[in-house]
């Protein structure tokens, strides 16, 4: 496994405000600068830097483990529809080097074009997903989506419909 990388934010508790789910190899955490509402990250705990160096088991699980993640943000966000993108490599729009995926919920007109989520990967540096220049959330803000998040995975684990059937995964 990948050492920690103690001047990457994913690997330092930078993050850990905005996690609201985890697993003992993955974590789920809000982007606190969201191109739309409900935009989150799964990451894995070690510093992966590509989708290449995982194993076939952290591969399988890591997509397993976005999948629950997924239906939590759905849920919370109210919606069925969603982008799901890895930018891996600058020239791909990743800003920064440790493996995330991005998960976006869709509403009908949330763009003025529903494709318009794309080309925000590739435009310049100002409008770039990973961008330290978008706008970012509040504290106060991050926490109250943290929240609704947790809440939203504890009602979906407590009704049976859960993410998906316990395998030692936890909320934050």
């Amino acid at each position: 496994m990948p050492a920690q990388d103690p001047t990457c934010p994913f690997c330092s508790r930078t993050a850990q405000p905005a996690v609201f789910y985890e697993t003992d190899e993955f974590l789920a955490l809000y982007n606190i600068a969201p191109v739309l509402p409900g935009h989150v990250l799964v990451i894995p705990r070690a510093h992966h830097t590509s989708l290449l160096s995982l194993t076939e088991k952290e591969l399988m699980a890591f997509f397993a483990t976005s999948r629950k993640v997924l239906r939590i943000v759905l849920k919370a966000f109210g919606t069925d529809a969603f982008d799901w993108s890895i930018q891996e490599k600058p020239e791909a729009g990743q800003t920064l080097e440790h493996l995330h995926l991005h998960i976006v919920p869709r509403k009908r007109n949330d763009l003025p074009e529903a494709g318009e989520w794309y080309p925000l990967v590739h435009r310049n540096d100002e409008d770039i997903i990973d961008s330290r220049n978008r706008p970012r959330l509040s504290k106060k803000d991050l926490q109250k989506i943290v929240e609704k998040l947790k809440e939203t995975a504890r009602s979906l684990s407590d009704s049976g419909e859960g993410p998906l059937p316990d395998t030692g995964i936890r909320m934050a």
